[in-house]
């Protein structure tokens, strides 16, 4: 919608409502993370992922569907769709790795790195020109990284690697995402992830079911819940303020993991991963500046030749 045809009534509602889903989204995935974390080992990640997926599925199902019939299952690339949903599965399966031996405020700001990743790898493969400030902020971001991690640290082991390891995945897939963007709808791409996740975690699931405690499924709930709600926020969020407004109130997810960190785990990061944390989300929130200012010099600089 062209900003010049709604009022400034309006123009500030829907900005006011863009910052709620906004912050709304990391206040779930930062649920989520915590969750994960309490579960910890009492459950086999397949049966976490089994739920998730399948509450997905249903939620999704459920909302489109009745709006887009099954036309909404039309896809040009079921293979890139399936390569998709592998790649979602391989973060989420990282990411609950990952809380098993990471703090959940400390994994939150490493795996921040995605976002500014993301940036710098796609104008590497448009053959764009990064900037020395764009280069700065990426060494910046690894710099915050090597502060949390520090291999000094007494709690220190290999398992600090694993995400790293899923900044690397969740890179690729954000790549992927966007190159189906591009010709496949948000909600297609949506509901074909959940239900091919659903699909290979049910295959996996005979072979590492286990009898669980209700207050483990009642963990599992909340997992699956939130990460439902959470990506429904994120995607709402989008559809109100551009992407680069979007990434800097998402960096208040790192502020909501380290408080759910402390109530539930009465875990506060050390000096110098306090220090590595702010870094990152300072340098994130610069990023995404710079990517809004770029922006609107492009659409100023458009405007000018017509």
């Amino acid at each position: 919608m062209n900003s010049s045809t709604i009022s400034p009534n309006a123009a500030h509602s829907i900005r006011r409502w863009g910052i709620f889903f906004s912050v709304a989204g990391p206040v779930f995935f930062a649920t989520l993370d915590t969750t994960s974390q309490l579960i910890g080992l009492a459950a086999p990640i397949v049966m976490v992922q089994w739920l998730r997926y399948s509450v997905q599925t249903v939620a999704t199902a459920t909302v489109i569907l009745p709006q887009r019939g099954l036309a909404v299952l039309h896809t040009r690339h079921g293979k890139l769709q399936l390569l998709r949903a592998l790649l979602m599965i391989t973060c989420t399966s990282l990411g609950f790795l990952s809380l098993r031996y990471v703090p959940v405020g400390d994994f939150t700001a490493i795996v921040s790195l995605v976002p500014l990743m993301v940036t710098l790898a796609s104008i590497w493969l448009l053959k764009e020109k990064v900037s020395a400030l764009r280069w700065a902020l990426a060494l910046g971001s690894f710099g915050g990284v090597l502060l949390i991690v520090h291999p000094g640290r007494d709690n220190f082991s290999l398992t600090w690697l694993l995400p790293l390891l899923l900044v690397i995945t969740a890179c690729t897939f954000q790549l992927l995402t966007a190159k189906l963007m591009r010709t496949e709808s948000a909600a297609t791409t949506h509901l074909y992830s959940g239900l091919f996740g659903m699909c290979i975690t049910t295959i996996a699931l005979p072979f590492v079911w286990q009898s669980l405690p209700l207050s483990v499924w009642g963990l599992m709930c909340i997992v699956a819940v939130a990460s439902s709600i959470g990506h429904v926020m994120h995607i709402k969020a989008f559809q109100y303020l551009p992407a680069a407004q979007v990434s800097v109130y998402q960096y208040t997810q790192i502020g909501f993991a380290m408080l759910g960190g402390w109530l539930v785990f009465a875990r506060i990061p050390d000096a110098l991963a306090l220090g590595g944390i702010t870094l990152i989300a300072l340098c994130g929130v610069l990023s995404a500046w710079l990517t809004l200012r770029e922006g609107k010099t492009m659409v100023a600089s458009q405007g000018l030749e017509t």
